[in-house]
């Protein structure tokens, strides 16, 4: 009679088509335990760069097996129970993840040798501190070698290269339930970057907390969609945790808990059987904070009959400034609780945010056109230019088999088929996505307008006001002017009982006592860090004075010790009291270099009067007060500023301020031999003074945080550049807004590190 045969290596062939890399072994041996009810699993690697010596083991406490359980289930190939509807496990009532008995064939991939340890349970209640109780349990063995040794599977009954055995009730006694899996004989050596690869693969096996947790309270306004994310479908919990060990636990990384550092959340929530689509676009705490017009938006719609009936969550936080670390960033797919490789992968770009980000121009986001009937936040031409790629985004989406049974996995469990249902799930995702960067766009550009009409504001003032009084002052005083007048307008009309009148005259007093209040808080809130640098200079006169003295001082001994020199017949002393002379008028050179400069700066000169101001000669001042600095640095100064160039009205000493701030800043970071380049030239109305210098860069994507107060970013401490402060250039800003002019980091020129603009309007 005739009869099928299978070869020994169907075990290879199978492998290497259906568990494509260690980390998809390691995920399906997980699984098996999560289908056995354990609460926790540990994976354990020892000797791993050794391949004979090595070994890895997991571990964990669920129902276990006896004997029959191990050769009607292990050993059985393509058994059909775990195709079977809604299987689901004994106690926790889970679904089944684990299909078509690949996890064999993860063992198979993993090791050459594979022992198993197995205490099943007995059925009784389980105990919530030590687990289920056993019962009676099983020993097994395979050698895989063996097995392939032989020429057919039927064979192997009678070989020894497959041993089980029931464990003895000493082994039993008084343990709880659980499977023990014993990999040895590696097939190959785990090199450290062999490790580096697996981590980055299975670190985010089962999602962070932070995308499951409920959001920290404080950290959007408002409610969220997603109080609870649904991320398995089990019928009661209590929970499922890995935990590294060994070799496995010394590379495994730190996956931050906290979220705060998130600019953004986006929560959706799609219904596979109501077809409801809810989806929320949050701005966080600190991106109201940067942004106060930063608004959320949250959409609820009735989705098409046509579309795939497929539900998920997803919860995605997005970063502005720098990207999530490498173990996080990128948008993952996890199904029953479980990682689907190879979503979210630095080399995956299922959600196409990598080539858009690469392509992006002007324009609107195009994929948003297709939804233009569902009452979306108007676009902008300009918004596509802040699309960002996969780096900036840390999330999930949550599947489970209940309400995306559809999908189907490929035959290797690395991804889904391709298909309506994949897709729709892709086309929801990338919806939120660039919802959230057409509201971020949106905040921004509220923000960049403010500060037009505030420098327009400040740029009308400058004019206006009196030479011998600030722009901001005469501002507020006009402001005052203004109220005090539609006060008296109003009480006119309501004597003559005109109430329109009264009602826009009042309307008018409110939108200029908002703008006064602005201004006056971000005077006192400036006033408040300059009390405590003029607490510092409140004796400045009379150190002035002191600095003089100790000049003439140094003059009058560099005198004495020339004549001494002179007298003196041994020539080598001699030359040591002139060398000592010399000194000493140098020291006289540098403090008046510094008296001149300090009366400059903190004279009544300095603040009696605003004129246009002689550019060049003020940065040559400040130039000749740094000369010993750039002299002991060998730095070169290039100045490409003409000499007829002047600055707007302005009080000498803030052009000063300007330029000791920008070029003690440039010196500090040119480094040794190194290079600045001062030029000024007039754009469209607006002096441009540009420093740039070799050394140190300065990254544009967060350059704006070193203009707030107290951001030093030295700790270096230099005769006469000192120890940074951190308000240089805030009060540099400062300044400039006065004015309505504004100062940035710009990319810098070839052969420069860092460039930086500073923008005084001239007209």
């Amino acid at each position: 009679m005739a009869e099928f045969t299978v070869d020994t290596k169907l075990f290879r062939e199978l492998g290497e088509l259906l568990v494509g890399r260690d980390s998809t072994a390691v995920v399906e041996l997980v699984k098996n335990s999560y289908d056995a009810d354990a609460t926790k699993v540990t994976i354990l690697g020892t000797n791993l760069e050794n391949p004979e010596k090595g070994s890895i083991i997991v571990e964990d406490d669920g129902i276990g097996m006896d004997v029959e359980d191990f050769e009607k289930g292990f050993l059985r190939i393509a058994g059909r129970t775990k195709n079977t509807t809604d299987r689901r496990s004994p106690w926790f009532k889970r679904r089944f993840t684990g299909e078509k008995g690949v996890g064999r064939l993860a063992a198979h991939k993993l090791a050459r040798n594979l022992e198993i340890v197995s205490r099943k349970w007995n059925g009784a209640k389980r105990n919530l501190e030590t687990g289920f109780p056993a019962g009676k349990g099983a020993r097994a063995t395979i050698d895989w070698d063996g097995v392939e040794r032989l020429e057919t599977l039927q064979q192997v009954a009678k070989s020894k290269s497959v041993a089980t055995h029931e464990l003895p009730q000493q082994e039993l006694k008084g343990r709880p339930a659980g499977t023990r899996l014993i990999l040895k004989k590696l097939r190959r050596a785990w090199s450290a970057r062999t490790l580096d690869r697996f981590f980055r693969e299975v670190i985010t096996l089962t999602p962070p907390a932070a995308l499951v947790e409920p959001l920290p309270k404080g950290l959007v306004e408002g409610r969220t969609i997603l109080p609870v994310v649904n991320v398995r479908d089990a019928q009661r919990e209590a929970g499922f945790k890995i935990e590294f060990a060994g070799e496995f636990l010394q590379r495994e990384p730190d996956i931050p808990g906290s979220i705060e550092s998130a600019a953004w959340v986006i929560e959706i929530d799609c219904g596979a059987e109501d077809r409801m689509l809810k989806l929320a676009v949050l701005p966080t705490k600190a991106t109201r904070k940067e942004f106060p017009g930063a608004e959320a938006f949250q959409l609820k719609r009735k989705l098409d009959k046509d579309a795939p009936a497929v539900g998920f969550q997803a919860r995605i936080l997005q970063r502005q400034h720098t990207a999530w670390p490498a173990a996080l960033a990128g948008i993952r797919m996890y199904y029953e609780g479980f990682r689907v490789l190879p979503y979210g992968d630095p080399s995956d770009d299922w959600l196409d945010l990598d080539r858009d980000y690469r392509s992006r121009g002007r324009g609107e986001l195009g994929r948003l056109r297709r939804f233009s009937d569902w009452k979306l936040p108007d676009g902008d031409p300009n918004e596509a230019l802040t699309l960002q790629g996969n780096k900036m985004w840390f999330g999930a989406v949550f599947l489970t088999r209940a309400h995306a049974g559809d999908l189907k996995m490929l035959v290797n469990r690395e991804g889904f088929l391709p298909g309506p249902e994949f897709d729709f799930i892709g086309d929801m995702v990338r919806l939120g996505i660039d919802l959230q960067i057409r509201q971020n766009y949106s905040a921004r550009m509220v923000l960049t307008q403010a500060r037009k009409q505030e420098q327009e504001r400040q740029r009308r003032a400058v004019p206006a006001s009196p030479a011998s009084q600030a722009p901001t002052s005469h501002l507020v005083n006009s402001m005052q002017s203004d109220a005090i007048g539609s006060l008296r307008q109003a009480r006119a009309a309501l004597a003559r009982g005109d109430t329109d009148a009264v009602q826009q005259t009042i309307s008018s007093v409110e939108k200029t006592l908002s703008s006064a209040k602005e201004l006056i808080e971000e005077g006192a809130s400036e006033a408040t860090m300059y009390r405590v640098l003029a607490s510092m200079g409140l004796e400045q006169a009379a150190f002035i004075h002191e600095v003089n003295a100790l000049a003439i001082l140094s003059q009058g001994i560099a005198q004495s010790l020339e004549g001494l020199a002179k007298s003196i017949t041994d020539q080598k002393l001699s030359r040591r009291i002139s060398a000592v002379a010399k000194d000493c008028r140098d020291i006289r050179d540098r403090l008046r270099r510094n008296a001149v400069y300090l009366a400059d700066m903190t004279g009544i000169e300095g603040r009696r009067r605003r004129s246009k101001q002689p550019l060049l000669e003020r940065f040559e001042k400040v130039l000749d007060f740094h000369k010993s600095s750039i002299e002991k640095r060998r730095i070169e100064i290039k100045t490409n500023i003409p000499a007829n160039t002047k600055t707007p009205a302005m009080f000498p000493a803030e052009v000063s301020a300007v330029f000791n701030n920008l070029l003690s800043n440039a010196i500090k970071f040119a480094g040794e031999n190194g290079l600045i380049k001062v030029s000024a030239t007039t754009d469209d109305g607006e002096l441009v003074v540009r420093f740039e210098n070799t050394g140190d860069a300065v990254d544009l994507k967060i350059a704006d945080r070193w203009f707030e107060p107290f951001r030093s970013s030295t700790s270096e401490v230099e005769e006469s550049l000192g120890q940074g402060m951190g308000l240089g250039l805030t009060v540099t800003k400062s300044l400039l807004d006065e004015y309505g002019g504004g100062i940035q980091f710009v990319s810098p020129s070839r052969g420069f590190a860092t460039a930086i603009e500073a923008r005084i309007p001239t007209s």
